[in-house]
């Protein structure tokens, strides 16, 4: 099954995303649980991860409409750099669709876009996404884990 992880991650990064979002949510990735994966935007890149890579303070799961489809293409992007602007330029104007490096609710979001399903209204203008914009979407829904 193909789901939507939110997390409340550890270190400077994740505190700076808390901070600046005043969200609990401070990273965004897919996840594989058939195959035990977890794919996204890391530090280290865009890429596959074992799906217990690390532990979180808080995690929740969501699914959403054409989800196997944005997976597959957020996949396309695989090997391509993080974009430390995101957390470190926050406050300033930016092009969250630059497609040459990724933020990890930026590439999320990107993918539903690519699908023709986005999760946000993609004719606001935005020039940052981040974890706590995901958990506003109307298209995602809370999947529970038993």
């Amino acid at each position: 099954m193909i789901a939507l992880r939110i997390v409340d991650g550890t270190g400077l990064d994740s505190f700076m995303v808390r901070r600046v979002t005043r969200s609990w949510a401070t990273h965004a990735e897919f996840i594989d649980t058939t195959a035990g994966t977890a794919f996204g935007a890391y530090l280290s890149g865009v890429r596959t991860r074992p799906i217990d890579y690390a532990k979180f303070e808080r995690e929740e799961r969501f699914t959403a409409p054409n989800i196997a489809e944005a997976y597959a293409w957020a996949q396309t992007q695989s090997g391509k750099r993080y974009d430390y602007s995101a957390i470190f330029g926050i406050f300033l104007d930016r092009e969250w669709r630059d497609d040459t490096r990724w933020f990890c609710s930026e590439l999320v979001a990107a993918a539903f876009e690519k699908t023709d399903t986005p999760l946000l209204n993609p004719n606001a203008e935005a020039w940052r996404i981040t974890p706590r914009d995901l958990l506003l979407s109307m298209w995602l829904a809370r999947v529970v884990r038993l």
